[in-house]
């Protein structure tokens, strides 16, 4: 009998656990025999860290209108009965977008300004600013709410060319991967640079974290995407459209 998906990640979360003991007793042998030095004892504990972790992340990449916030909508809201994350057309997901679960912060969506992107500090650096984050709670029973509340993450903002070129939007050496140009001389960039769900779905609540990216030609890429985020998932989901017949 085939197992669910649920019982697979538990399987696999044991097998983390038991990895990161035999890496304790790989480094505690090696100690024992004179055989480790600082280096690689720091690398076995950091790789020890990593397997201990209850956070696994997926993320799912592809171009525009692909179906990743469907995909979202079918694993995590299917029991709402309507869709929840933004996905018709015209809505989409504009900026990086995490789903995961902490049980000591209540249920909501935190959204980081794009004008972030005009200080120095990393994206991980202003995670640990909660104070910098727009904060918006959320009534999981309430099914409107949440839809509104989700609706964030696909907002846009008109500026300047100048100000897209201090943001990272703008690139006079790569004309053809700038916004288009409006008539008043402005251009669509996202409102937010990253933005983070915390819910209670049972798959989330067992470690879960995914990692809703906005399309590869899209021009609210966060360039920490490629550096950081995509490169730590666990696993990455490449959606693409279905091949004609």
């Amino acid at each position: 009998m085939a197992t669910s998906f649920n019982e697979q990640f538990d399987q696999h979360g044991a097998w983390r656990r038991e990895f990161a003991l035999r890496l304790k007793l790989l480094s505690e042998w090696l100690k024992d025999h004179d055989l480790l030095d600082s280096a690689v004892e720091e690398r076995l504990r950091r790789l020890e860290g990593q397997m201990r972790s209850d956070k696994v992340m997926v993320a799912f990449v592809a171009e525009f209108s692909r179906g990743k916030s469907e995909l979202i909508n079918a694993i995590f809201f299917a029991g709402y009965k309507r869709r929840i994350m933004p996905a018709s057309a015209g809505r989409t997901t504009m900026c990086p977008t995490e789903l995961g679960y902490d049980a000591e912060v209540p249920p909501c969506l935190r959204l980081l300004p794009i004008e972030t992107r005009l200080q120095p500090q990393p994206l991980m650096e202003w995670r640990a600013v909660p104070e910098k984050w727009m904060r918006i709670d959320l009534d999981v029973n309430d099914p409107a709410q949440l839809a509104q509340a989700f609706e964030k993450v696909s907002e846009i903002r008109r500026v300047t060319i100048d100000e897209a070129r201090a943001l990272g939007f703008w690139h006079d050496d790569a004309p053809e991967d700038n916004p288009m140009l409006s008539a008043d001389g402005t251009v669509e960039v996202p409102k937010w640079r990253h933005a983070l769900i915390n819910i209670a779905h049972p798959l989330l609540k067992q470690g879960l974290v995914i990692l809703d990216t906005p399309g590869l030609n899209a021009i609210g890429a966060e360039p920490e995407l490629t550096v950081n985020l995509i490169p730590q998932a666990h696993a990455v989901v490449f959606i693409r459209p279905p091949t004609p017949a």
